[in-house]
Formats: structure tokens, sequence, C-alpha cells
């Protein structure tokens, strides 16, 4: 009878970490699946801005532009006009007024681009290069034509460095919960 019991208790235990393995992958594919879908939505050049709903708003101010002028110029159905620059004045000062307001800084004390101090790859700085060559001397131009050129070269501004460790402390996760199971896969009566 303790034999018996004992045979139970280790499937009830075997069950219950294949079902905690199950739980937990399922759970890391969903996440994955949330980040994925947050940066595929994150389309936009200027989805990178990290200042603060006071800046935005000053900037806005400045340039003469309501929220509803914005949410039009940044709409993804307004998109071909943004990467075209087919867009008013007013709104290139406003992705001036923003980058200027940004951490990370692109330009240098002259106001041109610094492939530098934005962390841009040796790949992505080329095309960013390539790409400004033709860039226009008004300052606002200038500024939203390189936010643009970085945007078509891939460069990310924003490193998703809060999910960088999930992989790792899933599969960690997974793999003591795989050794557990080994332990379990045999049973010694």
């Amino acid at each position: 009878m303790a034999i018996v019991l004992n045979k139970w208790k280790i499937q009830i235990k075997l069950f219950s970490l294949k079902l905690t393995m199950f739980i937990t992958r399922l759970a890391t594919f969903l996440l994955l699946i949330v980040v994925s879908l947050s940066q595929a939505k994150d389309s936009q050049p200027f989805d990178f801005f990290q200042g603060t709903y006071h800046d935005f708003t000053v900037c806005l101010r400045i340039n003469n532009i309501t929220i509803e002028e914005y949410e039009k110029f940044d709409d993804t159905n307004n998109l071909d006009n943004v990467l075209k620059e087919n867009v008013e004045l007013k709104h290139k000062c406003n992705i001036r007024c923003q980058l200027e307001r940004e951490p990370t800084k692109w330009l240098n004390a002259r106001g041109e681009v610094d492939l530098k101090s934005m962390k841009a790859t040796s790949e992505t700085g080329v095309s960013i290069s390539k790409c400004m060559e033709k860039a226009p001397q008004e300052a606002c131009a200038y500024v939203y034509k390189l936010v643009i050129c970085a945007f078509k070269s891939g460069h990310s501004a924003i490193k998703f460095a809060s999910y960088e460790h999930i992989p790792e402390e899933t599969g960690g996760l997974i793999a003591e919960q795989q050794a557990d199971l080994f332990d379990y896969d045999t049973i010694d009566l």
C-alpha cells in the first residue's frame, strides 16, 4: 500500500511539474507576442521620443499645433506623406523641438548630425549619412530629415532593454523545471 501511495505521490508531482512547465511556456509565449505586437505598433518615425507630456505639449504650443492636428500628422494613414517629408514646416519644427528635449542628443553644437551621440551602428550610420547628403539647410527641415533618415535606416533609438532579460530568465526557469522533471522520470520501486 505504501509503495502505491508513493507511486501516486510521484505521479502527482510529475504531473504538477509538467503542468507548471506548460503554464510557464505559455505565459512566456504570450508575453513575447505582446512584446512583438508593441514593437510592431511602433511603426511611426517619431515613436522613439521619450520626452515628457509637458515637453510634448510645450513643443505643440510653440509651433501652434493642436493635439488633433498632431494626431492627424502622426496617424499611420499619413505615413506616406511623413516619409516623403510632404508636411508643413510647423510639424517639422515640432519634431525638432521634441528631438532637442530628448536625453540622447542627435546633433552636435553646430546643429549637425552626430552619429556617435546617436549611437548609430556602422551600418545605420552609413545609411543616415548618405540620406543626409541632400538635407535642407533650414534647421527644422534638417532635423526632420535626420529623423526620417534614421527611421528609414532602421536606426533603433528605442532599446527594449526591459524585455531583453525575458528569454534568459524563462530559459533558466524552464531548464530547472526540466531538470526536476528528469529526476522524476525514473521511478525506483
